[in-house]
């Protein structure tokens, strides 16, 4: 299903980064890649892990990594220079950290990310914080993606109305508290014209079978329209989703079970 194409990012590094050893992380990572490989677009590391993931890469392994830079736009100057064995940078992920001048700070990423090239795409994420919408604009001038955290839907969904209307494509991530495929649906409705309380409803008060019913019914088309504002989404709990998936019916992958469940 083109839908899930490439959809997810492996968080794990940043919400237990101290619950199992870096080499496992990275370790199970990778046999999550080669069993769903066309349906995970990257390992999320910190700048400041880069080079201890890189150690635990055999040669000759590329592993796609989506990097969290931890200084602003200094983070993204610094990135440009690096060059770790193994480790082929895919995208980038800084945020707007200056509450006080959200469209300054974003103005500050937009030159620097013009650093890295066109082929590594830039997440900037946008906290929920007044005036937040304000930096919306440059941020798509400049060919850029946002980034927002799910929240309690009405929050989410106030997010995710205004990136629509902008044609702001962006990534999400969550601990999956609730569902990503309602989320889908409520994305696939703000997208089909829906107001931005009809979405919140969608996430308030979800019917789980029907989404999942629904969203397995979507043609390429409809697909194509999701895909082309939701690039990405991050959790660290790739095996749960994806199980979850295959269980309502939602052909995220190739077969029916999660090969780190043995």
């Amino acid at each position: 299903m083109e839908l899930f194409d490439g959809l997810f990012d492996d968080e794990t590094l940043l919400r237990s980064p101290e619950a199992r050893p870096l080499a496992q992380v990275v370790a199970e990572h990778r046999e999550l890649r080669a069993a769903y490989r066309s349906q995970l677009a990257a390992l999320v590391v910190p700048d400041t892990q880069l080079t201890a993931v890189s150690r635990q890469l055999p040669a000759g392994v590329d592993l796609p990594v989506s990097v969290i830079t931890t200084g602003g736009a200094g983070g993204l100057l610094a990135l440009a220079g690096r060059d770790l064995p193994g480790i082929d940078i895919v995208s980038v992920e800084p945020a707007l950290r200056d509450l006080d001048d959200l469209v300054g700070s974003a103005a500050r990423v937009i030159s620097a990310a013009a650093e890295l090239g066109s082929d590594v795409d830039i997440f900037v994420g946008l906290p929920y914080a007044p005036g937040w919408e304000a930096a919306v604009e440059p941020i798509e001038a400049a060919g850029l993606y946002g980034k927002i955290g799910a929240a309690v839907p009405s929050a989410t969904a106030e997010q995710l109305s205004i990136l629509v209307e902008a044609d702001l494509p962006f990534k999400i991530t969550s601990h999956m508290e609730w569902d990503w495929l309602t989320m889908l649906s409520a994305i696939h409705a703000l997208v089909d014209g829906a107001s931005q309380k009809d979405a919140a409803g969608l996430l308030e008060d979800p019917d789980h079978e029907q989404t999942a019913t629904a969203i397995s019914s979507w043609d390429q088309a409809s697909q194509l329209r999701i895909r082309r504002r939701l690039r990405r989404v991050g959790t660290d709990r790739l095996p749960q989703l994806i199980n979850d998936l295959v269980r309502r019916g939602v052909p995220a992958a190739p077969g029916g079970r999660y090969p780190l469940d043995d």
